[in-house]
């Protein structure tokens, strides 16, 4: 594993202005590492004292396993502690129906007889985006949440780990489509008030996650186009995650020798270090073409170094916080 020291606290970093919103969204493609991102910034928010929800969904639990939270064995909207200014939550969208029926129909008894019954329970997996809909609206109602004491929001900070991105569109487009449907009443009512705060430049941003590599370059930029253009939402910051980097190329590495008057054991040594120079140098150019394209994207971009771990747990994914504090955020003209 790298060990990597970092300064203890940044109070000004590529995260300053992320964290004055209220709402982050991670979109990005399967596998290029939102949910260690996400749960690192939650940790980094969560130093800088901001009362943070770390949201997962489609019942997800990956985040809850990174911060060595216990894994419910039934689903519940309640968060779970994780430090005093950190907690986690898992959603999902019959989840977030049940909880939203608990309010029109406060009677358990009567309650449980329609959670059990065969037409609840049809209705629940004939309805189109019904899940996608209550999931996104679980989102608007932690956002609206007040301490009972102090009239005080509940959260500083919500982030929510998106799925993969065709899934993510359709979590996000579903506000739209469900207020389109319903030209009138609650459902329309509803829609419009998460709609209202997805497409909030001052509270909310969508921020893509993604690695320099062909396919995650690709969907990012088709990403960045359907959340801007098709559906009008704010972008935030565009993470690239595992990025190689070396401070000579492979050429110059190439050229250097070792001299004959090296004792045999450093110079096994020189040879390895060498060697892996030279690996990463030649990763590092083979990056360079896909990072060259995502600087089309007019986002503040954040690089986060390739950061190797046998197991990521919550040391790592704390070390990784630490890194995502001191990173600088490079701005490219569209």
């Amino acid at each position: 594993m790298v060990e990597v020291q970092p300064h203890r606290r940044c109070p000004i970093s590529s995260l300053h202005t992320l964290f004055t919103k209220r709402v982050l969204f991670l979109v990005g493609k399967g596998g290029v590492g939102k949910t260690i991102l996400a749960t690192a910034l939650a940790l980094a928010a969560s130093r800088q004292g901001k009362k943070t929800l770390l949201i997962e969904l489609e019942g997800n639990t990956r985040a809850a396993r990174l911060l060595g939270v216990p894994v419910r064995r039934e689903p519940s909207d309640d968060p779970q502690s994780v430090f005093p200014t950190l907690f986690v939550l898992s959603v999902s969208g019959q989840t977030a129906l049940e909880e939203y029926l608990r309010l029109i129909f406060p009677v358990k008894r009567l309650l449980r007889m329609i959670l059990e019954s065969r037409l609840y329970q049809y209705f629940v997996a004939a309805a189109p985006g019904l899940r996608e809909l209550l999931s996104m609206g679980k989102i608007w109602y932690e956002e609206r949440k007040h301490e009972k004491d102090t009239l005080q929001p509940r959260w500083d900070l919500l982030i929510v780990d998106m799925p993969a991105t065709g899934h993510s569109l359709q979590y996000l487009r579903m506000p739209r489509a469900a207020r389109d449907t319903f030209g009138s009443g609650m459902v329309h009512r509803e829609a419009e008030r998460i709609m209202a705060l997805f497409s909030d430049p001052s509270k909310t941003v969508m921020n893509l996650v993604t690695v320099p590599e062909e396919l995650a370059v690709s969907e990012t930029l088709e990403a960045y186009h359907q959340l801007r253009t098709d559906l009008g939402l704010p972008v935030g910051r565009l993470f690239v995650n595992r990025v190689r980097h070396t401070p000579l190329s492979s050429t110059a590495l190439a050229r250097i020798r070792i001299g004959a008057s090296v004792r045999s054991r450093d110079r096994q040594l020189a040879k390895h270090v060498l060697r892996h120079a030279q690996t990463e140098a030649t990763l590092k150019e083979v990056q360079a073409p896909y990072l060259h394209r995502l600087k089309t994207l007019s986002v503040p971009t954040v690089y986060v170094p390739f950061y190797f771990a046998e197991e990521f747990g919550l040391p790592q994914v704390e070390q990784l916080s630490y890194m995502l504090e001191q990173s600088d955020e490079q701005t490219y003209p569209a």
